[in-house]
Order: C-alpha cells, then sequence, then structure tokens
C-alpha cells in the first residue's frame, strides 16, 4: 500500500489556516456538518448503534451538527459501543471513544479526534501538528497490525491497562506486527532474539532460555493478565506467531503483575483480535535447509450488524534445519470470537490448538577435556533416524469486558493450557579424549502440564482535588499440575558415540515418577497514577503474594519392582508482599524524565536448608532501581529511550559446609544456606519507529556488568558486557516505491562458561579436578531483505540472515554436551497477500 509508507501535508480552510500534518494511510477527512455554534453545549438526542468507529462518528456528527476532522487510519479497525439518549454532544463523543485509545481537541468549534496522549498543540502560524499513529484493537493490549511502524503505540505490560511508552517507569521494548512480517519472524524464539536487551541460549534442541540483565525471564503474560510460567510444569510451549499481533518486553523486576520469578523482567504477547472489516491474508514461504511455511488469516463482522466478529488463523510448518537429519511439522490454528453482548458489555471467546513433532532429537555437541573445541562442521548433529518427540498445546481462554461508566471498566480473563509431549530421546554424552569419550543415552518420556490461569481487575478516572488521577486494584491466580515419567527406552544406552546406536526394542515401562507435581501462586494487587501537577505523575503500587509448590518423586526399586517414594517436597511460601513506585515528569511535550523502584521474589523450593531432611530456604528477592529519559519525536513517530539500571537479587541458595551434600534429581536437595547475593547494573539505549516518510527503525545498546558479591566473579558470564542490534528499513521514493529495502546487525563481545572437569578412578573417586573455560569471542550477524509490491493485492519479499555466515557457538554449557552453534547464512522466499 503505497500511500500508507508516505506521510502526506493538507492545509484545510478551518480555523484561519490551521493544517494537517498526517501519518500512515493520511488522507484527511473533514465532515462540516451543520452549523458548528450548535453543537457543543446544547443537548441532543443522540440514537447510535453498536458500529465500525468511522461510521459512528459520521452518525455523531450528523445527529449533534458537531464538526469533526478525523485520518482514517486512526479509526481504521475501531469499533464504538451502541450511545443513546439525550445528552451534550461532547459527553456522547466521551462514550464513543472511551476503548478506541483516542483523544479529541475543540479548536475553534473543530472537534479534531487524536491519539490517546499525543502532543496536539498548536505550532507557529496556527498548524496543528498529529504524530504517527497505530491501530488499536480491542482487549487490553494494543494492536499494531496495519499500521506499517515500528513504534507501538499503547502496552499492558507495565500497567494492565493501555499505557503509552513514555507514561511507563520502566524499560519497554515492542516487537511490532510489522517488524514481525518484514523480518519473518514466526515464533517467540525468534522475536525475542530481535529484542534490544535480550540475550537468547538454547535449553535443549528446540527450547530457548531468555535473559535480561543476566537474570532468566520465565514470565509469560497474554494480553497483560496473569502470567504463564513458560517452564510450567513440563510444558516447554514454544509459541507460535500465528496467534499474536506483537511482543511487549519489560526488563527488569516485574513483580506487580508477574508474580514470583527473577528481575529480568516479563514478557506479553497480544492476541489478534477480530476486525470489524472483512480481511483475509495469505503468507506463503521456503527458504534454506528445506524450510516450508504458509499461512492464512481471516477475520471480519459474523452478523448481528457487526455485534459479532471472528477471525481465524491457521499455520503449517515443515521445515529441516542446517544440522543433519534434524526436523520440524507444526500445524497450529488459532480461532476468536468477540460479541457485544450489550453497549457496555463486550465477551470474548477463543482457543488455540498446536501440534509438534520433532524428529532427531538430541543434546548439542561435546568438547574435548579441558574444553578443546573438535572442528566440528555446523552440520554435524549426534542423532538417530529414531528419535523424536511428540508434542501437543491446547489452549481456550475467555474474556469479559464491561464498562460500569465511562471511566470504570472491569476486565476478567479465563485462560486454560494443556500441554503433553512423549519422546524417545537420543544424544551423545561425555568429553572427547582423542577419538573416544562420549556414548549413546537417551530415555523414552511422557510428561503432560495443566495451566490455568485467572485476572480480575477493576480500571477507572476519578477527579481528587481538581486533578485527573487513575485507580486500578485487582487480583490473579496461577494453578499449575504436571507429570514427568522416564523409561528406559531403547535398548544399548553407553555404545560409544562413533559406532551407530540401532533402533532396538523400546522399553516403555516407566520407573521414575514426578507426581504430583504442582504449583499455585495467587496474589492481590493495585496502582495508584496520581498527577501531583501538570507536569508531573506519581506511580504506587504493590502486590500481596502466596506461593506452594508439592513434587513427590517416587522410584521402582530395582526397576522391575515397587515403587518407592525419593524425594518429597511440600513447600509454602507465606504472604509475600512487593511494592513499586515510579515517577514521570514531562520535560516538555517531546521528553519526560522517570524513575522507579520496583521489587519481585522467587520460593526456591528445590533446595532445603540443613540438617536433614531439610527444611525451607527464604525466598530469593530481586528488586530493580532505573531512571531515564524517553521521547516521542518527530511528531511522535518515534520513541526513544536511555535508562540507567541497577538489580540486585539476595538470599541465593549456596551449600552449607556443616553438611554433606545431597543431590536429588528434579528433587529436593540439601543442605543450602540463604547466602548468595548478585548485582546487575548497565546502561539501555532504544530507539523504534519512523524516522522519515517510509523509514522505519529499531535499534538497541546494552551495556551491562553483573557480579557475585559473595565471590566477587561475574554471576552471568553467558551475558555479554556489549549489546546492540539494529534493523530498518525503507521505501524507495517516487517511482520505485514498490520496493523497500531492510537491513541490520546484531553484535555482542564475548561470553563464557566456568566449570570444573573431573577425572576418576575404576572406583568412582575423584582424582583430579582441573578449572576449565568455554569462552566464544564477540561476533556480529548481518541480516537483509528486499520486498516489491507486485499490486494491490500480492507482495514478495526475499531475507537473508547471517550474510556473511558468521561461524560460532550460540550457547556453550559444558564440555560433556549441550553446545550449540549459531545458525549459518539461510534465506528465505515469501509472497504474502491481502485483501481488505
Amino acid at each position: 500500500m503505497k500511500s500508507e509508507q508516505a506521510r502526506l501535508t493538507r492545509s484545510l480552510g478551518i480555523c484561519g489556516r490551521a493544517r494537517w500534518r498526517a501519518s500512515a494511510s493520511a488522507v484527511v477527512l473533514g465532515l462540516a456538518l451543520g452549523m458548528v455554534s450548535v453543537a457543543q453545549a446544547e443537548v441532543a438526542e443522540v440514537n447510535i448503534p453498536s458500529a465500525p468507529l468511522s461510521d459512528a462518528l459520521t452518525q455523531l456528527a450528523q445527529q449533534t451538527g458537531l464538526q469533526m476532522l478525523f485520518e482514517p487510519g486512526l479509526v481504521s479497525g475501531k469499533r464504538a459501543p451502541a450511545v443513546s439518549g439525550a445528552m451534550e454532544p461532547t459527553r456522547a463523543l466521551d462514550l464513543i471513544l472511551r476503548d478506541a485509545g483516542l483523544s479529541y481537541r475543540i479548536d475553534n468549534g473543530t472537534v479534531i479526534i487524536t491519539p490517546a496522549g499525543a502532543n496536539l498543540g498548536a505550532s507557529a502560524g496556527g498548524a496543528i501538528e498529529l504524530g504517527a499513529t497505530s491501530i488499536s484493537g480491542q482487549g487490553m493490549g494494543e494492536a499494531t497490525e496495519n499500521s506499517g511502524s515500528y513504534k507501538a503505540g499503547l502496552t499492558s505490560v507495565g500497567s494492565k491497562t493501555p499505557m503509552s511508552i513514555r507514561e511507563t517507569p520502566q524499560s519497554v521494548s515492542v516487537i511490532t506486527a510489522q517488524a514481525l512480517k518484514d523480518r519473518q519472524i514466526t515464533s517467540l524464539g525468534q522475536a525475542m532474539r530481535a529484542t534490544p536487551g535480550v540475550t537468547v541460549k538454547s535449553l535443549n534442541y528446540r527450547t530457548p532460555k531468555y535473559y535480561s540483565r543476566g537474570f532468566e525471564m520465565k514470565n509469560i503474560q497474554i494480553d497483560g493478565a496473569a502470567s504463564l510460567d513458560s517452564n510450567g510444569g513440563y510444558s516447554n510451549h514454544l509459541y507460535n506467531m500465528t496467534e499474536f499481533d506483537h511482543v511487549e518486553v519489560l526488563r527488569g523486576s516485574a513483580g506487580l503483575f508477574g508474580g514470583v520469578g527473577d528481575p529480568g523482567g516479563i514478557i506479553n504477547l497480544v492476541r489478534k483480535r477480530p476486525l470489524d472489516t472483512y480481511q483475509l491474508k495469505f503468507d506463503a514461504s521456503a527458504g534454506s535447509w528445506d524450510n516450508y511455511r504458509s499461512q492464512v488469516d481471516v477475520t471480519g463482522p459474523l452478523g448481528f450488524d457487526g455485534a459479532l466478529r471472528g477471525r481465524l488463523a491457521a499455520s503449517y510448518t515443515d521445515r529441516k534445519y542446517f544440522m543433519d537429519n534434524r526436523g520440524t511439522e507444526n500445524p497450529s490454528i488459532y480461532g476468536v470470537l468477540e460479541a457485544d453482548l450489550s453497549p457496555d458489555t463486550m465477551l470474548t471467546l477463543g482457543g488455540r490448538l498446536d501440534k509438534t513433532k520433532e524428529t532427531g532429537t538430541g543434546d548439542g555437541l561435546p568438547f574435548y577435556r579441558y574444553g578443546g573445541k573438535p572442528n566440528y562442521s555446523r552440520s554435524y548433529w549426534p542423532t538417530t533416524d529414531w528419535s523424536y518427540s511428540d508434542h501437543a498445546s491446547n489452549e481456550v481462554f475467555v474474556k469479559l469486558d464491561h464498562y460500569f461508566n465511562d471511566n470504570w471498566k472491569l476486565n476478567t480473563t479465563l485462560t486454560h493450557v494443556f500441554d503433553s509431549v512423549e519422546s524417545q530421546g537420543a544424544f551423545i554424552y561425555g568429553e572427547r579424549v582423542g577419538n573416544t569419550g562420549p556414548q549413546w543415552y537417551g530415555s523414552y518420556q511422557r510428561a503432560t502440564s495443566d495451566q490455568t490461569v485467572v485476572d480480575m481487575n477493576l480500571s477507572g478516572h476519578f477527579e481528587f482535588l481538581g486533578r485527573e488521577h487513575e485507580l486500578l486494584f485487582g487480583a490473579d491466580g496461577q494453578a499449575i499440575n504436571s507429570r514427568w515419567r522416564a523409561a528406559d527406552g531403547n535398548a544399548g544406552l553407553g555404545t560409544p558415540y562413533e559406532q551407530p546406536w540401532l533402533k532396538n526394542t523400546i522399553n516403555k515401562d516407566f520407573w521414575r515418577d514426578y507426581k504430583p507435581n504442582k504449583q499455585k501462586q495467587y496474589g492481590v494487587y493495585s496502582t495508584l497514577r496520581l498527577q501531583l501537577a501538570d507536569p508531573l505523575k506519581l506511580i504506587v503500587g504493590a502486590r500481596a503474594t502466596r506461593y506452594s509448590f508439592e513434587q513427590t518423586y517416587a522410584m521402582k526399586v530395582p526397576k522391575d519392582g515397587p515403587w518407592v517414594d525419593s524425594n518429597i517436597v511440600d513447600f509454602r511460601q507465606p504472604t509475600k508482599v512487593v511494592p513499586f513506585g515510579g515517577l514521570v515528569f514531562d520535560l516538555s511535550n517531546e521528553w519526560s524524565a522517570y524513575a522507579s523502584y520496583s521489587e519481585i521474589f522467587n520460593p526456591q523450593p528445590m533446595y532445603q536448608a540443613g540438617p536433614l531432611p531439610g527444611s525451607s530456604l527464604e525466598p530469593m528477592v530481586g528488586k530493580t532501581y532505573e531512571t531515564g529519559l524517553k521521547g516521542e519525536l518527530l511528531d511522535g513517530a518515534l520513541n526513544v529511550t536511555a535508562a540507567l539500571f541497577y538489580s540486585e537479587r539476595e538470599n541465593q541458595a549456596v551449600l552449607d559446609p556443616r553438611y554433606p551434600a545431597e543431590s536429588v534429581l528434579y528433587g529436593g536437595s540439601c543442605c543450602y544456606l540463604s547466602r548468595g547475593k548478585v548485582v546487575s547494573k548497565g546502561v539501555d539505549l532504544e530507539a523504534s519507529g519512523e524516522l522519515m516518510p517510509g523509514w522505519e527503525l529499531m535499534a538497541g545498546y546494552t551495556f551491562n556488568r553483573n557480579q557475585d558479591r559473595s565471590t566477587s566473579a561475574v554471576f552471568s558470564s553467558v551475558t555479554p558486557k556489549h549489546q546492540a542490534k539494529l534493523w530498518s528499513t525503507y521505501v524507495l521514493p517516487g517511482q520505485l516505491s514498490d520496493w523497500k529495502v531492510g537491513g541490520g546487525v546484531t553484535a555482542q563481545s564475548g561470553y563464557y562458561v566456568n566449570m570444573i572437569d573431573y577425572e576418576y578412578n575404576d572406583l568412582g573417586e575423584i582424582t583430579k579436578e582441573t578449572p576449565v573455560r568455554l569462552s566464544q569471542g564477540g561476533y556480529s550477524t548481518w541480516d537483509a531483505m528486499v520486498e516489491y509490491k507486485l499490486d494491490s493485492h500480492w507482495t514478495v519479499a526475499f531475507n537473508a540472515n547471517n550474510l556473511f555466515d558468521r561461524k560460532y557457538y550460540e550457547t556453550l554449557t559444558h564440555t560433556a554436551y549441550a553446545n550449540y552453534f549459531g545458525e549459518p547464512r539461510n534465506f528465505m522466499l515469501s509472497v504474502r497477500g491481502v485483501w481488505d
């Protein structure tokens, strides 16, 4: 859509030479109906049914005589509630715009519709400047679909209610729908690799781990509701982007809305929502190593004059990898319905079905003893042709939004996720000594994870001492019930790795069982945003949380004998309160300064205090201090942030030298003390949005230093001290405007892993301990893309990643296992069609 790539300026003969500088699909539309002087104060009879926002505004203008000015891109995809009765026109306008993420200003009798929080002021010569906008959808988050921008409008990751990044006193990054499309991002792992300030490592052959500021990020929200655990029980769900509009990431302690966790941050995935106009999208792509994917996404009104809307999105992935004999099949389908039950109440019901079949499973590459790296080809992948893992993830959710009036709203969300996996693994384990050493291992496993989260909150505005303030209070809960069982699996464990491990009889007689494996947390929370002065806002909040975890680990002793409880964990964390405080001071119409203090805590049920049989440890406690500047520049088209942060985490479990150590695999181990303290400090810089018409940018730089105060060593050595990410696209001007080009780089300093290499005698006794450091030097990877618009419906795009084919280890773990290469140079060709 060529017109969507340009910003047009038009002079209108209203208010003496007032002009609009519009963005996106900016053809300015004026509705000059009736006498302006009649409209504003007189009571009028209004009767407007629930309708697309543009239609509702048109009807309001016709029924009240209001003169209005708005750009189509502002109202596209939005819906207005029904409004009826005798009232002042501005009161009707308040009701129509209450959930649209929009505001308005009356200037010389003309109503000017603007983005919420936009700087709309008279400039020299009476010009009115309108910043770039994004498209708002229903629900807690704000949709970015069809905005064409890398700049986010309103987010809910740090507030539960839609809030601009400038008004959020913590570091927030957003990967918008346009950025997902331009970079061919189809999974959460890929999105996090593109997120500034985030480091991604491989937990295993399929599951990524996310780090921010040295701490792991495990909590995932959907539509800003209560957190799901990304490793809930034995879930390891990867989150296909078929379901989601965009990704929001908050860095720092997020205990106020995230529950338990570390000070790394929280991820919020915002679902796609039905549109009130018909739209069909089709994507098909083919890439290196037989990587094929297709997707269909259809949405629109279903009946009752648009009061019932729906959306269905389905994708199918069939791909291989740069590693030999690795493959994935992943069909996924997502559907959602929205129904206006009344002018004040909306019900949302949806679900997802997702299946994944992995072949050629493994556990990375082993190194030589003392850390030497064999000269592996990146395609080398030790596995078998019979190893597999089959995953299923089913989700249902329901959401109820109700307005009591134009100031107060109730949100209720319930989500249930059921994940299951069956696998027969095969991998090699052990250090290489010459051409010998590692052996074949693997087991047959089955696991399930059942997660239910509920979130209910009331939010609204109130006036006090002549100023308007905001209040939110709510409650949420999370319950996870999981089970994991293991059997020997394929016969032939311990076969030397240089010999093929042939398929044999698979023993599915379980002899290890973790059941029950239950985690529960529930809490109450509240925030108060006080407008202390015109430029100054104070945000205070708190959360009270209770947490419990129970697990019984049973074994058959011997493997064909009776079940015996080997380890029992029954952990209860008393109510824990975490506070939050923040200040936002507007320095100008474009710049704000902010400061915040946030906390979080993380129970340690798997570590016991001595003496045996052990007792509960205190939870780890994290806190983050952050201060910085945020700006909305270039008429609001570009978000910029500069932040200084300091985080610390106390009470980390360390071995208690007074007692002998007892380690239980995935169970409660003894004996430990809550003494460890780690700190992380640094700088975050970020910019995202439009530099000029057609030129989009997302860039970030993070400097981090972290330390374990108990040892004076770096506690997160996998976190680079320096990390920079840059991606930008540009639509060529004039007759070449059908072409878009883009490119970027991800660069980071080196990282390392420290470990101890043990040598044993024939009796299994340790005879030698050697400190070993595995290291990867700094590296950068360059990416590029080119896109051509064939006609009004069809677009073809070509992406190239790691253009210069940099060879590096993305993940280092141990000399015996779990070391992973980063992807070599690869390409992707895509064809997209859009009908609306």
